[in-house]
């Protein structure tokens, strides 16, 4: 019964493989397209138009196939993982289609967004915790605990709301966030102790809409799937108290969000920026670095810092 979740994702892939071009045509006749952002860099004005929103197809399948292998292996982590996706998937079809209706990059306010985000991950943390109880962090490369107590909702909450950005944020160049995506849910899985075979669940449907994200992107994810992701990755790393593990797992993702960070408090402290533009691969567009190349070594950095973090498994 185990290797059936891994068959029923390869038919899952499958099925995306045909339906993206679907997908992608219909979106297309309904003038579905991106919006792209004024303050983003020039080079990106011939995106504008090109369907948004594919997260839908890929959400929807790692959603479903996650509840079914709740239901077949009794794989609780699956349940968190279905419902933070769901979740986190319907915030960002809130702000995809706000941007859509109101014809800018705007959709949601950022204050909306984050109000979002929390409530979404009270709800998920609140889950984990009544599933999987627990209050400390593992930490890499000691054989050490450490208990944050009563404060660890708070920290859980803060920490879920914060990958969603961060995998939001860096979904900026084609192929860019789905790729560091895989390589990041693949080596915190491993490191959670997720059985092989299961794998497929978290990778293969990404995967199928990698296939047309890889530039010139026919698709893009929008919101619907960025936030998804980010709530995908850091509800599997609560589960198994494994967040400090993700600096190195999901490195460009954290990376991303904390050149933001750093860009936006340099410049209201110092009235000077850190980087050409913030997040960080845009500063290397900005440094006439090809999209091609950014991808490519951001995806190898990333595979790289995973491995540093199976080191770390004690």
């Amino acid at each position: 019964m185990k290797n059936l979740t891994f068959y029923l994702s390869l038919i899952s892939f499958i099925v995306l493989v045909f339906a993206y071009p679907v997908f992608i045509k219909y979106l297309k006749k309904k003038q579905l397209g991106q919006y792209i952002r004024q303050e983003g860099p020039d080079l990106h004005n011939y995106k504008q138009g090109t369907p948004t929103m594919g997260g839908i197809l890929f959400i929807s399948a790692i959603f479903l196939l996650s509840i079914l292998t709740y239901f077949i292996n009794q794989e609780k982590v699956f349940l968190v993982v279905g419902i933070s996706s769901i979740l986190f998937g319907l915030v960002g079809f809130i702000d995809d289609y706000s941007s859509i209706r109101k014809k800018d990059s705007t959709g949601l306010t950022a204050l909306q967004k984050l109000l979002f985000q929390f409530i979404v991950s009270f709800f998920v943390v609140l889950i984990i915790l009544r599933l999987n109880p627990h209050s400390s962090l593992k930490l890499p490369f000691v054989d050490f605990e450490l208990n944050f107590g009563f404060f660890y909702p708070i920290w859980g909450i803060i920490y879920l709301s914060g990958m969603s950005n961060a995998t939001n944020l860096t979904d900026g160049i084609d192929g860019l966030s789905g790729g560091i995506y895989i390589s990041s849910v693949l080596f915190t899985a491993i490191v959670a102790g997720i059985e092989i075979q299961n794998l497929g669940v978290l990778i293969l449907p990404v995967i199928a809409y990698l296939l047309f994200n890889i530039k010139p992107a026919k698709i893009f994810m929008g919101d619907t799937g960025s936030l998804a992701l980010g709530g995908i990755l850091g509800a599997l790393a609560i589960y198994y108290s494994i967040e400090i593990f993700t600096v190195f797992t999901c490195f460009i993702f954290i990376l991303e969000m904390f050149s933001v960070i750093i860009q936006v408090t340099s410049f209201k402290i110092r009235h000077k920026k850190v980087f050409l533009m913030s997040p960080i691969h845009h500063h290397f567009e900005l440094k006439k670095w090809s999209e091609e190349r950014i991808v490519l070594t951001f995806w190898t950095i990333n595979f790289l810092t995973g491995i540093i973090a199976l080191g770390g498994v004690l």
